[in-house]
């Protein structure tokens, strides 16, 4: 038994993240793929949590206009 290998592209259309359960925190994050299928992931913490990291990441990456733009203030 073979795998087939397809990648799927979807993308994220700015929706909210529906919020199924506040405790414990589940909710839902759709995308849109190219063949327009509604894709739905699934987010605990845990794993929103890694998403927001790598966002980061990945924000830090930019160059020029697209350079990061996160500011942080301290509260003395």
């Amino acid at each position: 038994m073979s795998e087939d290998p397809t990648t799927i592209t979807a993308e994220f259309q700015d929706h909210d993240i529906d919020v199924v359960s506040k405790d414990p925190l589940i909710g839902r994050l759709e995308l849109i793929a190219d063949t327009d299928e509604v894709i739905e992931v699934a987010l605990d913490r845990t794993n929103a949590e890694a998403l927001l990291s790598a966002l980061v990441q990945f924000l830090a990456q930019g160059e020029g206009e697209d350079a990061p733009n996160i500011t942080t203030s301290t509260v003395q």
